[in-house]
């Protein structure tokens, strides 16, 4: 049979196609929803808006899912969107390197349509006309706008009762073709690449279909043999062409389980064809439905002709006397769901899975591996044999009803049918930005974009945090995100709390980078100096009273703030801490207040020699200028999260410990004050202990300032953690939407870690296993994990869609060598293995 003899299309005007049937549909593009490992209540809301699309589908609707080759050109577009590339030479060469690797690991997309009837033509229907169209009913140039408007409105007013979740989009006129060519070469070399960038299709308003020959049995490879072939495939060889033929099966359930399937996660059945490998997948959904009405008349008719054969059959000695009431049994549940779901309807439909690929073998083993997962849904699949040529057609907008199309059809109810959610999809990840890392769930390693710089032009929240045990890759994925944003002309603020300094040797391969030793200090933390007059006063109190432990009711307290007033600065002639010492001296001498100013005195002049970072006024103070700035901690006693979130055990903080939360407080508080303001330039603040930014007043306070404004100043923060359920409290746990969990073997870490990033393992207990034993798993004596292994997470983006990734790493060669790469004490530097850039 000939390709083009199944092309139906014998007009097209925008997404309205005219059919040679008289038919005409109109195609649109799909948004699918976000679905992956989201929570039940979330999948249930999925299942609502696919109720309310089948229900008000007119009959002879095709649902479609194309899996095709992603255009790596979209990929490229989505990196360089919003960056000035003539400023950001290192991003260029980054982008560069990321687009080549895209396009080696060859990733791949499905694309989402739907064609729904919405009318009849029936124009230039002489015997003439019809003998010179070929059977045409249909005259282009009698189409008029009118009859456009028409088809359109009709259009227009099924898509306002299906509803908006799915957002429908008028596909151009060049998908037509290109659906076509896909058909023609699915899973071949010559297979196009997907149509999701502006562009790729043209605008045009005719197509030239392709003419092909269809071989069914795949015949003509057995020319030799006298018996005909019985092997379900379809040799599709295109007519002039030098492309190689495709191998294609088409695969259609026999039946589904008599028992039902449970949603969710056993209804899904659609999702067993992604990460088959070697093939390309598409599927097809061709639907009718019945209004509860109907059904209930047509079940009446059934129970009574079931009655009658029980009447015929009534002195019979048989098995069919069982059978005949077990049927009635079955149609009086039937019956009964209808009439207690009053909108409710009865779906017929036929799903045709199409598997291609350039050789027969490898498409009859894809076959066989389908078939085997299947099983698990207790589905069985069925390639019929002299059928194939008419279930290929199915997949074809506008395409007559077929023979085939009503033998392997199902029927069930509507709310049964909507458990299959077809339009669903585990993408994550933004629409822009860098590529970080690869999708692992869908099965088609698209890129995972995040924007973590352009967030704020769509209105969401850069700020990101980070789970993992150690060695899982928490610190180079922060060391990786800080490098992009330093490369996109943005500035970063890092502390490390590292003996070895990883991060400051980091910061070695970065121009214009400043590294700062608290301990051995360059720069003056000093609040008073730092800041603005009017703020540096609370800043102090803050940050650097509780470091006497002085509460600020007490008398020396109130005397403090008083002080630490703007006008009590003022008066006082207070610019420094050293100042504050003196002016606590000068007015300890006064008659009223003087007993609080001199204990005030006395535990300022304790520490002056102890702590340089703040006394010493030879020490200019921090500013945050540098597009890189490193803050070593890691000489600095500080806190556990039991000490700082029990009262008791806060109040016997020793002072050293006193002193490295109060620097603590202070680097963020000076971070809060340059990245929080509109410098026009890009400010990333990264806390690798997160529970001294979560866990303490102030540290709340600046984290809830970076997920809350950020987005307003071109700012976010990024935090990292061993444990979530303790350290991401608060604005960490509520406001900051990017979240990433590598790998943890501890079961309540790995359980902690789950939960927070919003996943029910009381419906999904398996992930737990995944996350501890699958996710980046040491293997061998030396427990090391393989380069192909390394970087898997799970990640959930800033629209709540949960899945699992890879993180890549940079793609330039330096960069990924000055991020893994880790110094040790001698200040050398131990190199480990490059990462792998190929899942």
């Amino acid at each position: 049979m000939f390709g083009r003899d199944l092309q139906p299309t014998a007009a097209i005007r925008g997404n309205l196609q005219f059919t040679h049937a008289g038919l005409v549909t109109a195609t649109y593009f799909i948004r699918p929803m976000g679905y992956g490992l989201r929570t039940a209540s979330d999948k249930f809301d999925v299942l609502a808006a696919h109720h309310a699309l089948v229900n008000h589908l007119p009959a002879g609707s095709l649902l479609l899912g194309i899996q095709a080759r992603l255009d790596t050109l979209e990929a490229l577009s989505k990196m360089v969107e919003g960056i000035d590339l003539d400023l950001c030479d290192d991003y260029a060469a980054e982008v560069i390197g990321s687009y080549e690797r895209i396009r080696a690991i060859e990733p791949r997309t499905r694309i989402h349509l739907l064609s729904i009837p919405v009318g009849s033509a029936h124009l230039g229907n002489s015997a003439v006309t019809r003998i010179w169209r070929n059977g045409s009913t249909i005259d282009p140039a009698a189409i008029t706008r009118a009859d456009l408007e028409r088809y359109e409105e009709t259009a227009t007013a099924v898509l306002s009762r299906v509803g908006g979740e799915f957002d429908p989009t008028p596909v151009p006129a060049a998908l037509f073709q290109w659906l076509w060519e896909h058909y023609l070469a699915r899973g071949a070399g010559e297979d196009p690449i997907a149509p999701t960038r502006v562009g790729v299709l043209d605008d045009a308003t005719a197509a030239v279909f392709r003419s092909a020959a269809l071989d069914e049995g795949a015949k003509a490879d057995n020319s030799r043999r006298m018996r005909p072939s019985f092997a379900p495939v379809v040799k599709v060889i295109q007519e002039q062409s030098s492309s190689a033929p495709s191998y294609q099966t088409m695969l259609t359930p026999r039946s589904f389980p008599y028992a039902g399937m449970n949603f969710p996660g056993g209804s899904e059945f659609l999702n067993v064809l992604e990460g088959v490998e070697g093939v390309t997948v598409d599927w097809g959904i061709r639907v009718s439905t019945t209004p509860s009405e109907a059904v209930l008349r047509n079940n009446e008719l059934s129970l009574r002709r079931l009655g009658e054969q029980l009447d015929q059959r009534d002195q019979e000695v048989s098995f069919a006397q069982n059978t005949l009431m077990s049927k009635a049994r079955m149609l009086g549940e039937y019956n009964q769901h209808f009439e207690t779901n009053a909108g409710e309807s009865e779906v017929s439909f036929t799903t045709v899975i199409a598997v291609g690929s350039p050789s027969r073998e490898a498409t009859l083993d894809a076959v066989n591996v389908l078939r085997r997962r299947y099983k698990r849904f207790q589905i069985e699949m069925t390639a019929p044999v002299g059928a194939q040529v008419d279930l290929w057609s199915l997949l074809i907008p506008g395409s007559p009803s077929r023979r085939a199309f009503e033998d392997y059809a199902h029927i069930m109810p509507s709310d049964m049918w909507a458990g299959f959610v077809p339009y669903t999809t585990n993408q994550i990840g933004d629409d822009s930005g860098p590529v970080i890392g690869l999708n692992l769930m869908s099965g088609n390693f698209e890129p995972i974009h995040f924007g973590i710089m352009e967030a704020a032009l769509h209105d969401l929240s850069a700020s990101f945090a980070v789970t993992g045990e150690l060695g899982s890759g928490k610190s180079y994925f922060l060391k990786l995100i800080a490098v992009l944003v330093h490369d996109m002309g943005g500035q970063f603020l890092a502390i490390d709390r590292s003996q070895v300094g990883e991060w400051a040797h980091f910061a070695a391969a970065i121009d214009d980078a400043v590294v700062i030793d608290l301990t051995d200090p360059t720069v003056s933390l000093d609040p008073l100096r730092m800041f603005d007059q009017r703020v540096a006063g609370e800043y102090t109190m803050d940050c650097v009273l509780p470091l006497l432990d002085i509460s600020p009711t007490s008398g020396a307290g109130t005397a403090a703030a008083g002080l630490l007033s703007p006008r009590g600065l003022a008066e006082h002639r207070v610019a420094s801490l050293p100042d504050l010492v003196r002016a606590t001296r000068d007015l300890s001498g006064t008659s009223e207040s003087g007993e609080d100013y001199r204990e005030l005195a006395l535990r300022l002049t304790s520490l002056i020699d102890r702590v340089p970072v703040l006394f010493d006024p030879q020490l200019p103070p921090l500013r945050l200028d540098a597009a890189a700035t490193v803050v070593r901690s890691h000489r600095l006693a500080l806190p556990t999260v039991e000490e700082l979130t029990t009262p008791h055990l806060y109040h016997r903080l020793p002072l050293t410990k006193r002193l490295g939360t109060a620097l603590y407080e202070l680097v963020g508080v000076a971070a809060r004050t340059a990245f929080l303001s509109d410098n026009g330039r890009f400010g990333l603040l990264i806390g690798d202990e997160a529970h001294h930014f979560t866990q303490t007043q102030v540290g709340a306070a600046v984290t809830s300032d970076f997920s809350r404004d950020g987005r307003k100043h071109l700012a976010a923060i990024g935090l990292a953690s061993h444990d979530p359920a303790s350290d991401f409290q608060g604005a960490a746990h509520n406001l900051i939407p990017n979240r990433f969990v590598f790998r943890q073997r501890d079961e309540t870490l790995a359980r902690n870690s789950l939960e927070w990033l919003g996943i029910d393992l009381t419906s999904m207990p398996f992930l737990l296993q995944i996350l501890r034993e699958e996710t980046s798993p040491p293997v061998g004596l030396g427990r090391q994990v393989p380069d192909e292994r390394r970087g898997e997470m799970f990640m959930r983006d800033a629209l709540n869609r949960i899945g699992r990734g890879k993180v890549l790493g940079p793609a330039r060669t330096d960069r990924a060598h000055a991020i893994s790469s880790t110094p040790t004490s001698n200040n050398s530097t131990r190199s480990p293995r490059p990462r792998s850039v190929v899942p």
